[in-house]
C-alpha cells in the first residue's frame, strides 16, 4: 500500500482557493496524478484543497476506461491552523513557525508523546485536535485492513502478504520489489495536517516536522508501507515534497510556506 499526500496549489488565502500560479501548477499535477492508478481520494473541506483535488479527479475521469474514483470529504484534513497563545509575546499564533531558539530551548517540541504539554500547545488544545487526526487516519487505514497497535507506536497488524519464508529472505538491495499491496489512497489537503499525519505514521514529533521540513505547494509526498514480519506494518517516506511535474514543465516551485527563495533543480 501507498500513502500520498499532495499539498494543494500556490494558495490565495484571501478567498481560500489558489492563485493563478497555483492553477498552472494543479493543471500539471493533475497530468501527473491521473497516471497513478490511485484507489481513493480523501479531500480537506477547504477551497484551495477542493480546487487541487478537482483538477486531479478532472484527469483521472478523462480517461473513460476508469471507474469513477470514490472520493470523501474529511473535515479533520483541514489546515491544522488551530490558535495557540504565544506567552513570549502575548498573541495568539498558529502552532509552528517557531523562532528558532524558542524551538530549541523546548525539550518537548522533539517529543511526539509529550510536545502538546507545553504551557502554549495546551493553551490550544492541540493535543485534541492532534489525536483527532490521527484517529482519523487510523479508522481510514483500518478500512483496508491496517489497524494500529498501539497508540504510541507505529506499527500495524494487516492480513499478512508475506509468507515467513519470503520473510527471511533480504531483497532490500533488490531494485524491484514484489508489490504486496496495490492500493493507493491520496490524501490532498495543507502542509500543517500533512506532517500530523506524517508524525503518527513515523513516531516522529510534528512539531519536528513542521520546523525542520518543508514541502511546496502542489507537491508530492510518498509513503509506503514496509512488511518484513508477515502481517505487521510500518510505513516509511519514500518521497517528499517531490515536484518534478513542475520542474520538468519550467514552473517555478513556489516558497509559500517558507521563509526564503525555494532552490529546484
Amino acid at each position: 500500500m501507498h500513502l500520498i499526500f499532495i499539498r494543494h496549489g500556490d494558495p490565495d488565502y484571501s478567498i481560500d482557493s489558489v492563485t493563478e500560479k497555483g492553477k498552472r501548477e494543479i493543471e500539471l499535477l493533475g497530468k501527473r496524478i491521473s497516471k497513478l492508478n490511485a484507489t481513493e481520494f480523501f479531500v480537506s473541506p477547504m477551497g484551495r484543497a477542493q480546487a487541487t483535488a478537482k483538477a486531479c479527479l478532472e484527469n483521472i475521469h478523462a480517461d473513460f476506461s476508469k471507474q469513477p474514483m470514490k472520493v470523501s470529504t474529511m473535515p479533520w484534513l483541514r489546515e491544522f491552523s488551530y490558535d495557540i497563545k504565544d506567552f513570549k509575546t502575548g498573541k495568539n499564533r498558529i502552532a509552528w513557525d517557531w523562532l528558532p531558539r524558542d524551538y530549541f530551548g523546548e525539550k518537548k517540541y522533539k517529543d511526539v508523546q509529550k510536545f502538546f504539554q507545553t504551557k502554549s500547545m495546551k493553551s490550544g488544545n492541540i493535543e485534541f485536535h492532534y489525536k483527532e487526526v490521527c484517529r482519523g487516519l487510523d479508522e481510514i487505514l483500518a478500512s483496508y485492513d491496517y489497524n494500529r497497535i498501539d497508540s504510541k507506536i507505529p506499527l500495524y497488524n494487516c492480513f499478512p502478504h508475506i509468507s515467513k519464508e519470503e520473510s527471511l529472505i533480504d531483497t532490500h538491495i533488490d531494485p524491484e520489489q514484489k508489490d504486496l499491496d496495490e492500493k493507493n489512497l491520496v490524501f490532498v489537503c495543507h502542509l500543517g495536517v500533512m506532517f500530523v499525519m506524517l508524525s503518527h505514521l513515523t513516531g516522529i514529533s510534528p512539531v519536528q516536522l513542521w520546523q525542520g521540513f518543508f514541502v511546496a505547494p502542489s507537491s508530492v509526498t510518498i509513503v509506503g508501507a514496509e512488511e518484513r514480519v508477515p502481517g505487521e506494518v510500518v510505513f516509511r517516506i519514500q518521497q517528499m515534497g517531490d515536484v518534478s511535474h513542475l520542474i520538468g514543465a519550467n514552473e517555478k516551485v513556489s516558497a509559500s510556506g517558507f521563509f526564503g527563495n525555494c532552490l529546484s533543480i
